[in-house]
C-alpha cells in the first residue's frame, strides 16, 4: 500500500478522528505530507514481518506546541539529520520509519517525515491514539530503552539526549525543543524489527485504521450516520447527540507534568433522541471521560471523539466551545492500555481523574 493524494487525506482525517480531540489538528501536518510525496513520491506502508531483524524502526514525531507548528511548518526535512545520527550510533540502517503518535498531527506528519527521509512507514505506531506524554508509548511498557533521542529542528540543529527512562526522557526532550523555539521533531525507543516485533512493542495497524475511518467519513449520509458506521465497524458506541451548553473554567493544580495539567470541564445537552440527558465532559489535551450522573461512560485510555454535526469534523479539545452541536463518539483502546500497567500509564488516574476505568463494552 503508497499513501498519496486522496489516500493521503482521508489518512488525516482518520488520524484526527483517533487523536481523541489532542494531538493537534491533522490538517496541519496534511499540506507538508502532499508536498513530500510531490516531491519523492508515495510513501510506501509495509507491516512488520517484511522488515529484516536486525534492521533499525525509528519512532518519529513533532514535539512541542500544536499552535506554534500550525504557524512554523518547518520542512519535514528533519527526519534526514536524525537518521544519519540514529545510524551513526547504533552502527545499522534504519530501515523503516514508525508513527509514534497516529493521533492528530503526527499522524500525517509521519507520512513526510518518512518521504524525506527515503524510508517506508511501518503500519503501526506507538500509541494507537494520541496521548500528551513522551513516555506514554507502546515501547515504555515493552521495556525498549529510550534513550538516546535525537532531536532536531528546521535548521539542522540536533540534539541527543541520553535518558534513564521515559520519565527523564519527557522532562530533558520538552526542555531542548523549548529552546528550539518550542517546535522540534525527535526519535526515540529507535528498536530493531526483533524487537519491534515483541509483544506490544508496535500497536500495529495503525495506518490502516487511520485510512479506513477516513473512508467510512467519506461516503455519503448524514454525519450521525456515518459516525454510527464507524462505531459499527470498529466496536465502538456512539454515546449521544447534544449541544455545548458550558465551557466551565479549568480545574486542579497547575503540574510540571505534561499528563496531569488543568482539566476544563464542559457541558453537553442532549438534543434529538437524546433530548433530556446531560454530560459531563472531562477535557485535557485530549477528551479524558464522558460522565452521566455521575458514572463514566468512557474514560481515557478509550478514544472520545466529538464529531460537529454540520461539517462532519473532529472538533478538538482546545476549540471546543459554547453553542457547538456535536455527535460524541468513543472507540476502544488498543488492548495493550487496558492491562494493569497500560492503565497505570495512561488510565483516568494518570490524568488526575478519580474515576475507575471501565471498558467500552461492560460500561
Amino acid at each position: 500500500m503508497h499513501l498519496s493524494g486522496g489516500r493521503l487525506r482521508e489518512f488525516a482525517q482518520g488520524c484526527d478522528v483517533l487523536g481523541g480531540g489532542g494531538g493537534g489538528p491533522a490538517g496541519d501536518s496534511l499540506p507538508l505530507a502532499l508536498h513530500a510525496v510531490d516531491l519523492n513520491g508515495p510513501v510506501e506502508v509495509v507491516d512488520l514481518a517484511e522488515l529484516p531483524e536486525d534492521g533499525l524502526v525509528m519512532p518519529c514525531a513533532f514535539l512541542g506546541a500544536p499552535a506554534i507548528g500550525a504557524e512554523r511548518i518547518g520542512t519535514c526535512r528533519e527526519s534526514v539529520a536524525i537518521r544519519r545520527h540514529v545510524e551513526h550510533h547504533f552502527g545499522k540502517p534504519v530501515v523503516a520509519m514508525l508513527c509514534t503518535e497516529i493521533g492528530g498531527y503526527n499522524g500525517p506528519a509521519a507520512a513526510a517525515l518518512a518521504s524525506h527521509a527515503g524510508l517506508p512507514l511501518l503500519d503501526g505506531d506507538g500509541m494507537g491514539r494520541a496521548f500528551p506524554g513522551v513516555d506514554q508509548v507502546a515501547m515504555q511498557l515493552a521495556g525498549v530503552t529510550p534513550g538516546p533521542s535525537v532531536l532536531a529542528d528546521e535548521h539542522d540543529r540536533v540534539v541527543t539526549v541520553h535518558a534513564e527512562d521515559g520519565a527523564w526522557l519527557e522532562r530533558l526532550a520538552r526542555t531542548v525543543v523549548t529552546g528550539f523555539g518550542d517546535r522540534g521533531v525527535s526519535s526515540e525507543y529507535v528498536m530493531t524489527a526483533q524487537q519491534a516485533r515483541a509483544d506490544g512493542a508496535v500497536v500495529l495497524g495503525s495506518v490502516r485504521k487511520a485510512l479506513r475511518i477516513g473512508e467510512l467519513l467519506a461516503q455519503p449520509g448524514s454525519v450521525v450516520r456515518r459516525v454510527r458506521a464507524l462505531a459499527g465497524e470498529f466496536d465502538g458506541r456512539v454515546v449521544a447527540e447534544g449541544r455545548i451548553s458550558a465551557v466551565l473554567p479549568a480545574t486542579g493544580p497547575d503540574a510540571e507534568v505534561l499528563a496531569t495539567n488543568r482539566r476544563t470541564p464542559a457541558m453537553l445537552e442532549g438534543i434529538g433522541p437524546d433530548r433530556g440527558r446531560t454530560l459531563r465532559l472531562e477535557v485535557g489535551h485530549e477528551y479524558l471521560a464522558v460522565i452521566e450522573d455521575g458514572e463514566p461512560l468512557a474514560t481515557m485510555p478509550d478514544i472520545i471523539t466529538l464529531f460537529d454535526t454540520y461539517t462532519g469534523q473532529p472538533v478538538s479539545a482546545e476549540r471546543l466551545r459554547y453553542g457547538l452541536r456535536v455527535v460524541v463518539l468513543a472507540l476502544p483502546c488498543p488492548p495493550l492500555w487496558r492491562t494493569e500497567d497500560g492503565l497505570a500509564l495512561v488510565g483516568p488516574g494518570a490524568f488526575g481523574l478519580d474515576l475507575p476505568y471501565r471498558p467500552l463494552e461492560v460500561s
